[in-house]
């Protein structure tokens, strides 16, 4: 079972446009306006905040689509692994403050979160299981699959992956 969190009262002042908009958010997703807020402050805090420093971008889907999707595999597994072996270590010290498995796992997950992607985890026998649903195409999942096995392989983790058309998973023994 996990553990609350311990919380602390404080007080803000919003602009009134902005609070009704939250509220009416709030209600159409169930959820209190408290869990709501407290789920925009943390994605801000573990995602937003520091990811354009380390170079994440907002992009419209239907054109890295198109891009990805005209780029031969052989070429987009090298560029995969270029960016994975130059930029992981950089990436996980500015979000996380450490370069590790269990922050890098963090990172994909507010990654994929922000991206709008489903990530689902699944923990057996020693086994963690993180299956990621995208809806961009195979050669979204080739690259992303490359990138993950990258940073996990140079991190020394026991990695197994695969992907589909439309997803990814990661599967990690966790006696690392």
């Amino acid at each position: 079972m996990k553990k609350k969190a311990a919380t602390e009262h404080a007080s803000f002042r919003i602009n009134k446009k902005t609070l009704e908009s939250l509220k009416n958010v709030s209600r159409e997703e169930q959820l209190s306006l408290n869990t709501y807020v407290n789920q925009i402050f943390d994605s801000h805090i573990s995602w937003d905040l520091f990811a354009h420093e380390v170079g994440w971008v907002v992009m419209l889907k239907s054109a890295l689509k198109e891009i990805v999707k005209n780029v031969d595999s052989e070429t987009l597994v090298q560029i995969s692994r270029n960016a994975a072996e130059s930029g992981s270590k950089e990436i996980a010290l500015s979000m996380r403050g450490k370069y590790g498995i269990d922050e890098w796992i963090s990172i994909l997950k507010n990654r994929a979160k922000s991206s709008g992607f489903s990530i689902k985890e699944y923990s057996d026998d020693g086994t963690v299981k993180l299956v990621m649903y995208h809806d961009m195409g195979e050669k979204w999942s080739l690259f992303f699959e490359t990138y993950y096995n990258t940073i996990f392989s140079d991190l020394g983790a026991n990695i197994k992956s695969e992907h589909t058309e439309n997803s990814i998973l990661l599967e990690f023994k966790t006696e690392i």
